[in-house]
């Protein structure tokens, strides 16, 4: 994978959130917004259920790993085949086929018995999802209103919160040498804080998404630091499940916060 170009949470919210998020079609906005959404949470997506096959081929809460997988899975299919149905001009359209095209092959590999060999080629083909996911919202952007900039810095912390755990758990597994993840791992935690205090400085946000805000801004920090312990990695492996639980819970707040910009 390659670089972008870019608390108090209870037990029973931590079984909630491991694999339940926000569903697709609880997000409003104008319909440029919510086709541009779907695009988006592609990103999200590509990288949670890399980080569920991760979890399951580590052996990581077994029974969490395939709802979460098994969840990617179903809303990356039910996004592709809805931006289908949408009207959508040519470029857009193109970068929709080769989505599709990149999903097919991303998604057998997810489908697979989790297997290191897996874990190593998906580093690189979930990457290419990723960026086919993003090309097609930088096609249906195109031409976007200046008002949609407002969900920008909070899709790329949605994607964050995911990519973060990922390299976590790519650094944790001894599957190739450290470094790459590790670097990706430095640049997504330094990424996430400093869109967080964007976002936060925002004018006139409308107050559900300030509560959003307020709340990642409790939870986040010790995500951050539990993220930022790189050890030896059997020691890193027996924190990934609460590391693995907070990206959960991180992730169902970004989702309420964009749920909250696009309904205003």
């Amino acid at each position: 994978m390659r670089l972008f170009p870019l608390l108090a949470a209870t037990l029973a919210t931590a079984v909630f959130t491991l694999g339940v998020v926000t569903p697709v079609n609880a997000f409003a906005g104008t319909p440029q917004e919510a086709t541009a959404e779907l695009a988006e949470q592609g990103r999200t997506l590509s990288l949670r259920a890399t980080k569920a096959y991760l979890m399951a081929q580590q052996g990581i809460t077994p029974e969490a790993s395939r709802r979460i997988l098994t969840d990617s899975i179903a809303r990356m299919d039910q996004n592709i085949a809805t931006l289908h149905a949408r009207k959508l001009d040519d470029p857009a359209r193109t970068k929709l086929a080769e989505l599709d095209q990149v999903w097919g092959t991303v998604r057998a590999q997810l489908s697979a018995s989790p297997s290191a060999d897996g874990a190593r080629t998906l580093y690189d083909s979930s990457d290419a999802l990723e960026r086919a996911a993003h090309h097609l919202s930088i096609a249906l952007n195109a031409n976007a209103p200046e008002a949609s900039r407002r969900l920008v810095l909070p899709s790329r912390m949605r994607a964050l919160s995911q990519r973060i755990a990922l390299f976590y758990l790519y650094r944790a597994s001894n599957l190739m040498t450290p470094h790459a993840p590790e670097v990706e791992l430095i640049y997504a935690r330094g990424e996430f804080p400093t869109n967080l205090s964007r976002v936060a400085k925002t004018d006139g946000l409308p107050t559900d998404a300030q509560q959003a805000v307020a709340a990642l801004s409790r939870l986040y920090p010790a995500y951050h630091a539990s993220t930022g312990k790189l050890d030896a990695a059997p020691t890193m492996l027996k924190n990934a499940p609460g590391v693995m639980d907070m990206s959960e819970q991180v992730l169902v707040i970004t989702e309420k916060l964009l749920a909250a910009l696009l309904a205003h």
